[in-house]
């Protein structure tokens, strides 16, 4: 938007329109700041802060609404480039360029002090601290359930598998979901277009198909992240799907700094975030995401996806889900999914993954035994052959856990949940 500067009465000296003397408004701006002189005269944004050998470096917006500036577009943008903050040189080349391009008698220098000078403040000081007594709680809507799938509503989760698996799929199943509940939701994506995603949508869904936005990047996350938070401001969206992270990395998913850098953009979003990456090869390539530990540990919850091979050429794909991380309650239990490819419709459905063998093998032993306890009361050496475990194993959880309880005979039963 152009800001008309003829309306503004500055009350300063004629030979720089009063910028001098001019009211100055500095606040955080995303994940930067911004400096607004004159009630939007002039604009300093930085945002895409890093630093690099103790300096600090960002992407510098300079906007201009004096007649006459020669500016680039519409915003009254005069320059828009890498800058760094600490340097002395730097900013007297930017004041220089933007006094040139402005066309204005004003200490542009003076301006670009002052505004490098509070953002190394700002920075330095850094969000103060505060008592957790006084912190809000979280709400209860702090997460959703979708077919057992415990859904953040505010911190960034991942899902991860190895190829054809349904991540995609089944992504796309709890974005409906979640668009069904009255969330507004966004999936923003590298691999397929717009087309897929809408044919995929209405087999999930059919004709009422839930309403929900869809973002085609191209470039890495870092980079689109400033056209997506605008997405997600305009529309007041509360949740986004990264679909994959892959592609989404501004460098190799085994760089640390690649991981570090694209959560500091998904914080900037400030919503609740599903990505779907893919799975290690290693020996224990189940228990974090492709790539460096970074991923595994920026996410607040983690979730593996395998498939069974027990359906291969039946036109249905049944996976098991296994959440590997939590940081915000207990582990959940590993959840069974059938992904039923039809003619016109695609349909998801739970399924018990204690019947599909090579599925069950990965559930954890206290969810075998709560699956081998719901067909009745069973001894600790019958559950040892049911759930194939060790019998000390099996007869610790059972000690430890207040989901069973010991029978007079001796028998193992599921403990009975009284109302609250």
């Amino acid at each position: 938007m152009h800001l008309d500067a003829t309306a503004i009465d500055f009350g300063g000296g004629p030979a720089d329109g009063g910028i001098a003397t001019a009211s100055r408004d500095f606040a955080p701006a995303g994940d930067g700041y911004r400096l607004t002189v004159g009630h939007g005269l002039i604009a300093f944004t930085v945002d895409r802060l890093r630093r690099t050998g103790g300096e600090l470096g960002g992407e510098l917006d300079v906007v201009c609404a004096v007649p006459g500036a020669m500016t680039t577009d519409d915003r009254g943008s005069l320059l828009t480039a890498n800058f760094n903050l600490s340097s002395l040189r730097a900013r007297q080349e930017r004041a220089k360029a933007l006094k040139d391009r402005s066309q204005l008698a004003c200490d542009w220098y003076g301006l670009v002090e002052d505004f490098c000078q509070r953002v190394l403040a700002a920075e330095r000081a850094g969000q103060p601290a505060v008592h957790l007594r006084e912190v809000e709680r979280p709400g209860p809507d702090a997460s959703v359930d979708v077919d057992g799938l415990r859904i953040l509503t505010r911190h960034p989760m991942i899902l991860f598998g190895d190829g054809g698996t349904g991540k995609s799929m089944i992504e796309l199943h709890v974005a409906g979901e979640l668009a069904r509940r009255g969330m507004r939701v966004m999936l923003a994506d590298w691999e397929l277009d717009g087309s897929d995603h809408r044919d995929r949508l209405e087999r999930l869904f059919g004709a009422e198909m839930p309403d929900m936005l869809y973002a085609r990047c191209d470039r890495p996350l870092v980079a689109e992240v400033d056209r997506l938070r605008r997405i997600v401001s305009d529309e007041a969206l509360d949740y986004v799907f990264f679909d994959s992270v892959a592609f989404a990395c501004d460098g190799p998913p085994e760089s640390a700094e690649a991981a570090s850098s694209y959560f500091r953009a998904v914080r900037s979003l400030g919503v609740g975030s599903l990505h779907v990456a893919h799975v290690n090869k290693s020996e224990n390539g189940d228990q974090k995401p492709f790539g460096s530990a970074f991923w595994h540990n920026g996410a607040r919850s983690t979730w593996y996806v395998m498939k069974s091979a027990e359906d291969a050429g039946s036109g249905t794909l049944t996976v098991g889900l296994y959440n590997r991380k939590a940081n915000t309650g207990p582990i959940r239990p590993a959840v069974g999914l059938e992904l039923r490819f039809g003619a016109e419709r695609t349909d998801i459905r739970r399924v018990d993954l204690a019947d599909v063998s090579d599925l069950a093998a990965k559930v954890p032993t206290w969810q075998r035994i709560k699956s081998a306890l719901r067909h009745g009361p069973m001894t600790v050496d019958a559950l040892v052959g049911e759930v194939e475990g060790k019998r000390e194993t099996i007869a610790r959880i059972i000690r430890r856990s207040n989901s069973f309880t010991k029978l007079a005979d001796g028998r193992i039963s599921l403990a009975e949940r009284r109302p609250a």
